[in-house]
């Protein structure tokens, strides 16, 4: 045989409890739901051949070559499963290389992070048994911050100009109110006409602190972010009061009587939501027609007539930022929460404002909602127009919620809604205040039918490689009812800020399937990590080398109100994909190939001569894995390779070198040419 590999069976498991989290629902259960996911293999043997290589030959007695390719041997117990957030201290220390951790793993029997290796959204481990182990979330886990990695932490404080989320991968500053502002109460709780669309390409004035009021007076500078290096504000018209600030979220109460406006720090973008408390308020002549300033030094704004997306793209035309389509609903909605799970009190320094409104987790099955016209005119202005039926219909419940919202260039998940199929729910940034749910299926309340699809980063250290097992795995935190039924795992086609109903990726194929009522009920069906076979979607990747890995969710029976579910989608316990893999070992060189006598091996004519001796024979290899096992040595009289002299697995030390192997002078015939391969 060419090569072999012994890998140990591994059951799949939740990921470990996430650090800074006591919410009940970011807890693993006990056990995931698996559909065969990785079938045991005990000591099973896995086969990689290699397919270069290069034989030469020896004049007289014998004759030498190299054969290029090497084999190696896997074998080792699994350690204790790590939490991505693992090895901070040692991260802090220096940055640990793959082989480094590879041979502490074969030490402790214990999985080793790669800190050399992290990124925004992944975590790498070595396992004792010489494997790699990837896990990639769809949202962002860490954030680096002056030259060292730490949890992404989106809790606001005072900053120079406004507030500032602590640790993200895009800056972000909100505005910390202006002088001539409304008096709403403020505080740091907790540490013209219908304008045409078009393009815009607009100056950044007042780059200085948000929430100095621009030279004219009208507009109040509102956000501030950077992305992809460009920096991006948007403006409020009027005054701002001083923020209420609670943990990421910052409220400016009464921007206009009765009308509040909520902003949620996000990694790479932020929620908005105004709250319009009554229907007095709704009569604002500012909801006549919605305005928002965009302005930008290296970014020009264009307006999707389909979706009302407005994307903001750089001079190449790239996407950097977006806002997907504006959506508004009512309070008339109950929120489908798991039956007999603690529903989570409000900071009790809140809990008589708006920050503690039920509504802002989003529309729910019963909620009136709509979405919202869009306009880009002259200076970047976006104008909104609000559903004004909606907001005198008899049947509204007030609060009413009105979500436009920015997010960064980090392609992340989106919905896809039936109900409105030409609007883009990208990043679920439009459906609530930010905590956002992805939704599976048909719910008959509303009419309202969903599918979710997220995106994960496939880096080039998972390009050529061969995976052993890969799953998908994602927080069910709702089901309509304990009853079972069936969603689908597809591979798909990319998304972005134009994907609608209407405008869907491709749906490749199906790669798994979930029967379950997980999240309806605590104690007979409460919500659970789910887990799913993607191994045959990972190895494509990893042939054809792509840099994203695209998968959606979507319910077997879309009419069947019994099939809708909802999943977490961001944050610590977004889903993710966990791929173990093994790189290819590298290739022994002629250098490395010996005999004695003889020395280093002849690949060119005349080839060396050897007398009447015994001869050994050696090599050396390595692997990147730190696992290589064993090499192949091939020996055989030219012209004749299916009748070897000798056809057999060395064992290599600790520094790849294979045992020397010697072949009695007998066992050659006078005269005659050999050749020998080593893999």
């Amino acid at each position: 045989m060419d090569a072999s590999k012994n890998v140990e069976s591994t059951e799949n498991s939740p990921p470990q409890e996430e650090a800074r989290t006591e919410e009940k629902r970011t807890e693993p259960a006990p056990g995931d739901d698996t559909n065969s996911i990785e079938p045991p293999l005990g000591r099973a043997e896995l086969k990689q051949r290699r397919k270069r290589r290069g034989f030469a030959v020896l004049a007289a007695v014998l004759a030498a070559a190299i054969a290029l390719p090497v084999g190696v041997h896997l074998t080792g117990e699994r350690g204790q499963q790590p939490s991505p957030r693992a090895g901070r201290d040692a991260a802090r220390q220096h940055p640990v290389e793959a082989a480094e951790a590879a041979r502490e793993a074969r030490r402790t029997g214990k999985d080793v992070e790669v800190t050399a290796r992290h990124t925004p959204d992944s975590t790498t481990w070595a396992r004792p048994d010489g494997l790699l182990r990837t896990r990639t979330y769809s949202d962002t886990i860490r954030a680096r911050v002056g030259g060292e990695w730490k949890p992404v932490d989106t809790t606001l404080h005072r900053v120079d100009g406004g507030y500032a989320p602590r640790t993200v991968n895009d800056p972000l500053l909100f505005s910390a109110g202006s002088a001539d502002g409304p008096k709403g109460g403020a505080g740091e709780e907790d540490d013209g006409g219908r304008a045409s669309r078009s393009t815009v390409r607009t100056s950044l004035a007042g780059v200085g602190a948000v929430g100095t009021a621009p030279s004219d007076g009208t507009w109040t500078d509102l956000v501030r972010m950077s992305t992809g290096g460009h920096d991006l504000v948007v403006r409020w018209p009027g005054p701002l009061p001083e923020p209420l600030v609670n943990g990421s979220r910052a409220l400016y109460r009464n921007v206009r009587p009765g009308i509040d406006l909520l902003l949620t720090a996000r990694d790479g973008g932020y929620s908005h939501v105004l709250v319009v408390h009554t229907r007095q308020a709704a009569q604002d002549p500012l909801l006549d027609r919605l305005d928002y300033r965009l302005s930008s030094p290296s970014l020009s704004f264009t307006l999707d007539d389909a979706t009302d997306v407005v994307s903001a793209r750089d001079s190449a035309g790239e996407e950097i930022a977006s806002s997907p389509t504006p959506y508004v609903w009512d309070s008339a909605g109950a929120v489908r929460a798991t039956i007999g799970e603690p529903v989570p009190a409000p900071d009790p320094a809140v809990r008589s404002t708006a920050l503690a409104l039920p509504g802002l987790a989003g529309p729910q099955p019963g909620s009136h909602d709509g979405v919202l016209d869009a306009s880009l005119g002259d200076g970047g202005v976006l104008g909104l127009d609000v559903d004004e039926k909606l907001l005198t219909d008899p049947e509204t419940v007030y609060p009413v919620f009105i979500d436009p919202s920015f997010k960064g260039r980090k392609k992340n998940w989106t919905l896809l809604y039936a109900k409105y199929p030409s609007s883009s729910f990208y990043n679920g940034q439009n459906f609530n205040d930010g905590t956002n749910d992805a939704r599976v299926g048909y719910e008959s309340t509303t009419g309202g039918l969903s599918r979710s699809v997220f995106t994960f980063e496939y880096g080039s250290t998972l390009h050529g490689t061969k995976v052993q097992s890969a799953t998908f795995r994602a927080l069910q935190t709702y089901s309509w009812g304990c009853s079972s039924r069936q969603y689908n795992l597809y591979l798909t086609g990319a998304i972005s800020s134009s994907s609608t109903w209407n405008k869907q990726p491709s749906w490749t194929r199906v790669l798994s399937s979930q029967t379950n009522g997980h999240g309806y009920k605590s104690g007979s069906c409460p919500d659970k990590w789910v887990a799913m076979d993607i191994k045959s979607a990972a190895q494509e990747a990893s042939d054809k080398k792509w840099t994203a890995l695209t998968l959606g969710l979507r319910a077997a029976n879309e009419n069947d109100t019994n099939a809708w579910k909802k999943f977490q989608a961001n944050g610590e316990s977004s889903p993710y994909v966990e791929v173990v893999y093994n790189r290819a070992p590298n290739e022994p060189t002629g250098s490395l190939m010996k005999t004695s006598p003889g020395g280093t091996c002849d690949t060119a004519s005349p080839y060396l001569s050897i007398g009447k001796q015994d001869i050994t024979f050696s090599s050396s290899a390595s692997d990147a894995d730190g696992n290589l096992k064993y090499l192949h040595l091939k020996v055989w009289r030219t012209g004749y390779p299916s009748s070897p002299l000798h056809d057999a697995d060395h064992a290599t030390n600790s520094t790849g070198a294979m045992t020397p192997y010697t072949i009695p002078w007998s066992s050659f015939t006078h005269g005659a040419t050999y050749t020998w391969s080593v893999y």
